[in-house]
């Protein structure tokens, strides 16, 4: 394993995917998965985001904090972590109701100055849509020199996505399911608004990275391997590909080598993250304590 010397931040969701199927819960969410991920690759990692006293959130801390994640900056709540109920459709995660993102949904980060000094000793600060976090925290992170990457999904840009790409040195979009069109104008729309790297997750097929000035972009197939499990394969990409571009090129790729290498480090490692169940692994029973009497349906 590469010992990296690189610092990643992690600030919004810790949740349990529930695989009812198997009777299991999986730890999960965007920024608690690609914290637990860059720490498994040797990086520096801490998360920033919020627990409560019951089961599911008691295991996801303990499970970060074995995998060597900080956790000193985190809130504690008396209410219950996201759950979020999947099912699989050969090996695609598909989602079929939660709890609306749980104890972050209520409680959204607000960065204080403590975090944001925090933030800043990190090379790069990793969030999502679903954090919750409105557009003034990561306007805080840019006013104070942290580095965003941020993933925007597959969702439409709406008006917070819009106003948060200004503050974003890297911009992710899950495209498997967009048209070579809508990519164009997604890739556009991120350069119009200042951000310099702009990566398409493509499934199956690999990935495609855009510069900013840059003529084409920079694409890598990924491997050809029997799929178990999608559950966080984009979070585990972004987490080895951030963690190769830190070590080899400080988070500025330049050459083509640089691309491929770094492409390469994340669909590699997000095709091994396919071929067992949940993100991270770590299956837990479910359900515990009531959980699923808290679950809706989609």
């Amino acid at each position: 394993m590469k010992k990296a010397k690189v610092s990643i931040a992690c600030v919004g969701l810790n949740v349990v995917d529930c695989y009812e199927h198997q009777g299991r819960a999986y730890p999960g969410g965007n920024e608690y998965n690609v914290s637990v991920f860059a720490s498994r690759l040797g990086a520096q990692t801490s998360f920033i985001g919020c627990f409560g006293p019951e089961f599911y959130s008691g295991a996801n801390y303990a499970f970060a904090l074995e995998a060597g994640v900080d956790l000193s900056h985190c809130r504690f709540y008396h209410e219950r972590c996201g759950m979020a109920v999947a099912t699989l459709k050969d090996g695609d995660r598909v989602f079929a109701g939660g709890n609306r993102g749980g104890v972050t949904a209520r409680h959204p980060i607000e960065l204080t100055e403590l975090d944001l000094a925090f933030l800043q000793a990190h090379d790069i600060t990793v969030s999502d849509r679903y954090s919750r976090m409105n557009a003034r925290e990561f306007e805080k992170m840019h006013q104070n020199g942290v580095k965003l990457a941020y993933d925007f999904g597959d969702e439409e840009l709406d008006e917070l996505a819009l106003k948060i790409l200004p503050f974003c040195t890297y911009a992710f979009f899950s495209c498997s399911q967009r048209s070579e069109q809508q990519i164009g104008q997604l890739v556009q729309t991120a350069f119009l608004a200042g951000c310099r790297y702009v990566l398409a997750t493509l499934g199956e097929r690999g990935v495609r990275a855009y510069v900013q000035n840059a003529e084409d972009p920079f694409f890598c197939a990924a491997p050809k391997i029997q799929v178990l499990d999608t559950m966080g394969a984009g979070d585990s990409f972004l987490a080895a590909f951030l963690v190769e571009a830190a070590v080899r090129c400080g988070l500025k790729p330049c050459t083509k080598d640089d691309w491929m290498t770094c492409l390469w480090a994340g669909t590699r490692f997000a095709s091994e993250n396919c071929t067992y169940y949940g993100s991270i692994g770590r299956g837990l029973p479910y359900p515990v304590g009531g959980a699923d009497k808290e679950v809706e349906r989609y």
